[in-house]
């Protein structure tokens, strides 16, 4: 860091910084939930290059739990994102059985 605390040398210097250092800025999302704001975007900073459609789609999802945060819906739609994280989970887990056997 230079000689200001609030300047970095560079932009993986900050992102570093943000993923060792968790929960520097928390945003509540509903009653016992909290979203890391910071790293939430330190996850899409590293998804651009590789995946800029990932990105993307985080970047979106991001904006609408903030979004659904500030209306009172957040546990309601983390609750959504829950069931569709673990219905997508299951269908890789489904094909790659299915390639196995297929084998």
């Amino acid at each position: 860091m230079s000689e200001s605390e609030n300047v970095w040398e560079s932009d993986e210097e900050l992102w570093d910084f943000i993923g060792e250092n968790k929960r520097l800025v928390g945003l509540q999302i509903s009653n016992g939930q909290g979203l890391d704001i910071l790293n939430a975007l330190r996850d899409i900073y590293l998804t651009i290059d590789d995946d800029p459609k990932s990105a993307m789609k985080m970047l979106s999802l991001l904006a609408t739990v903030i979004y659904a945060s500030s209306i009172g819906e957040g546990q309601q739609f983390t609750d959504e994102i829950q069931v569709a994280a673990a219905m997508e989970q299951f269908d890789s887990s489904m094909k790659d059985i299915f390639n196995e056997e297929s084998k």
